[in-house]
């Protein structure tokens, strides 16, 4: 099984990994709990993260034959990722629900990357113009119906 599934801030991508780790025996990696892990523990800047850090998890995920990746890339990272091997999944969320979304975690958690939504939309039209989604799960559902769908998906690759 190689899912990649693809979703912008705030679309639950990280909610529905942890979901699964817990609930399922599926190899769960967020792509962001990766790149802290392999830059020590903090979060680097962009462009560390982007030329450094990303290429080494991606190397990672590219070495294994079961995983389920939660992250975000852009058309031609999502494209190789294709070529070698994985079914992209789109956590789909309308732009309303995210930026409820946001709102929910400044006021919470006291921050949010909100100031990536426009960029985050183009990237995300982008990727659907050039059709790189295998499959669409709309994460506006419950979290447990994300991942029964995801983990269906998931048995549905093994099995084929």
């Amino acid at each position: 099984v190689r899912l990649f599934v693809i979703g912008i801030a705030c679309a639950g991508k990280t909610t529905v990994a942890r979901h699964l780790r817990e609930c399922s025996d599926l190899n769960v990696v967020d792509m962001d709990d990766a790149i802290g892990r392999l830059n020590g523990g903090v979060w680097p800047d962009i462009p560390t993260k982007n030329n450094v850090v990303l290429p080494k998890v991606l190397a990672e995920v590219r070495a294994m034959s079961d995983v389920v990746l939660f992250g975000s890339l852009n058309v031609e990272q999502t494209q190789k990722l294709r070529r070698d091997g994985f079914s992209t999944v789109l956590l789909d969320v309308s732009a309303g629900e995210l930026r409820r979304r946001h709102a929910v975690r400044l006021s919470e958690e006291g921050w949010t990357n909100a100031q990536w939504f426009e960029h985050e939309q183009s990237v995300m039209r982008e990727l659907r113009h050039n059709d790189v989604f295998d499959h669409v799960v709309s994460g506006e559902q419950s979290v447990a119906s994300v991942a029964e769908e995801i983990s269906s998906l998931a048995e549905d690759r093994r099995t084929s």
